[in-house]
């Protein structure tokens, strides 16, 4: 759940970090830089439109199938849409993406190409691409097409 970003003049680490809702340690590990060029690019988390998807925060007793449940998705759909592995611990306070009805998603794996990709989600090419504002094909980038 990522995008590229092209740095401005005016850019600063902390300008990045506010403007995508992390902060400046996890964008310098995400790129492997202490320092920002202007007109260079680098990788930043994808905010994500509320219209697609409900933020939910993790409550004390909380699980995955209860949350799943609650909100008539899956455990597996949680799991993708977040970058979780089924043996994974929810801690309360962390956010949690669950699409909204109406919402197909695909978490891209390594090597599919844009014709697998809508395929897979039973669309057209142009269909994801009008969804889409960005398409890297990078492995973990989250895809979304409204039904």
């Amino acid at each position: 759940m990522y995008k590229v970003y092209r740095v401005g003049s005016y850019d600063t680490w902390e300008s990045i970090a506010s403007k995508f809702h992390t902060n400046v340690e996890t964008l310098q590990n995400l790129n492997g830089i202490s320092m920002l060029i202007p007109g260079s690019e680098i990788v930043v988390p994808k905010v994500v439109e509320e219209d697609n998807f409900t933020v939910y925060t993790v409550q004390k007793g909380d699980n995955l199938y209860d949350i799943a449940r609650r909100y008539n998705s899956s455990v597996e759909v949680l799991l993708n849409a977040n970058g979780l592995e089924k043996d994974d611990y929810l801690y309360p306070g962390q956010e949690l993406l669950i699409p909204k009805k109406g919402i197909k998603m695909n978490v891209v794996k390594e090597g599919k190409t844009l014709n697998e990709v809508a395929a897979d989600l039973g669309v057209s090419q142009n269909s994801l691409l009008e969804d889409n504002e960005n398409i890297y094909l990078l492995p973990d980038q989250l895809l979304i097409v409204k039904k």
